[in-house]
């Protein structure tokens, strides 16, 4: 399926019906998107999007979860998938494709819906995974917490990097996307050279940043352990937030993002150590 639109004030729209299924079901919507120059129009939802309209009867529920994938300028084949929980008031439900009120080409393939099945054997697996992985965090951030003779402002920093890291592995899947994709849409829109200037996936800039950072404080507060014990707690915390992501709904464990937390944080620890290498020699010069 391919759309374009020159005009922002029409753009292009189409849609299907889907058959209802029983309220409180897992509709899974999944799809290969690619879209060139799409500029966005005036409203902030006026993108190249897939959505997912749940209707009551009467209006289409817009307040419902509903965005699969909204995408502005030029992106390569990537494959979204999203879980849409059906409303008790919904009647009807329909797939939309849309230029909506922009200009571009969207194309689409493998454009698939279907009911999941939760079974109660997994609800309580889940449960008790995740409770696990919640208990394992504290643990970890205690140990890097507690380390005696650090400032408040050491380990506020540490808590805080700690507690964003934590908070983008536990989004569902659309959220995630709907927030990446509205800011990528405002960095587009903003700035033409910051995007050329990083052209990658901003949600892997993310996790390289804040495990960065992570490493840089972890680093500074244990001065007094090695760094292989700096550089376990790393790899300990990437590890168990991929795997965590195999019980949050939208979203799937990624040995590419496992490398990237590890490499962001064990560089962030690496130029702490330097850096203290380089100042003890310095200084036993000076004292020569």
């Amino acid at each position: 399926m391919a759309l374009f639109a020159n005009d922002a004030k029409t753009g292009v729209n189409t849609f299907q019906d889907l058959p209802l299924v029983n309220p409180g079901a897992t509709l899974l919507v999944s799809a290969d998107v690619k879209c060139t120059n799409v500029v966005i129009g005036a409203k902030p939802w006026s993108l190249a999007r897939i959505i997912l309209a749940q209707n009551d009867g009467e209006k289409d529920r817009w307040d419902l979860p509903h965005t699969v994938v909204a995408l502005a300028g030029t992106t390569d084949w990537k494959h979204y998938r999203t879980a849409f929980t059906i409303s008790p008031e919904t009647k009807s439900i329909r797939l939309f494709a849309q230029l909506s009120q922009s200009t571009g080409s969207l194309q689409i393939k493998n454009l698939r819906s279907y009911p999941v099945h939760v079974n109660q054997a997994y609800i309580w697996a889940r449960a008790i995974i995740l409770s696990a992985w919640s208990a394992f965090f504290l643990l970890l951030a205690g140990s890097c917490l507690f380390i005696r003779g650090k400032t408040i402002l050491f380990r506020a920093l540490l808590l805080t990097t700690f507690i964003a890291i934590i908070a983008g592995i536990s989004l569902p899947g659309d959220l995630k996307n709907q927030v990446s994709d509205e800011v990528k849409v405002q960095i587009d829109a903003e700035s033409e050279s910051f995007k050329t200037a990083i052209p990658w996936d901003l949600s892997k800039v993310w996790h390289f940043c804040f495990f960065f950072l992570f490493g840089l404080i972890l680093c500074l507060m244990m001065t007094k352990e090695s760094i292989i014990h700096a550089a376990a707690i790393i790899l300990m915390l990437a590890g168990g937030t991929e795997m965590a992501q195999l019980y949050i709904d939208g979203r799937s464990p990624l040995i590419t993002d496992f490398f990237i937390d590890a490499v962001g944080g064990l560089l962030g620890i690496t130029l702490i150590k330097l850096s203290s290498t380089n100042k003890n020699t310095v200084q036993s010069a000076y004292n020569q």
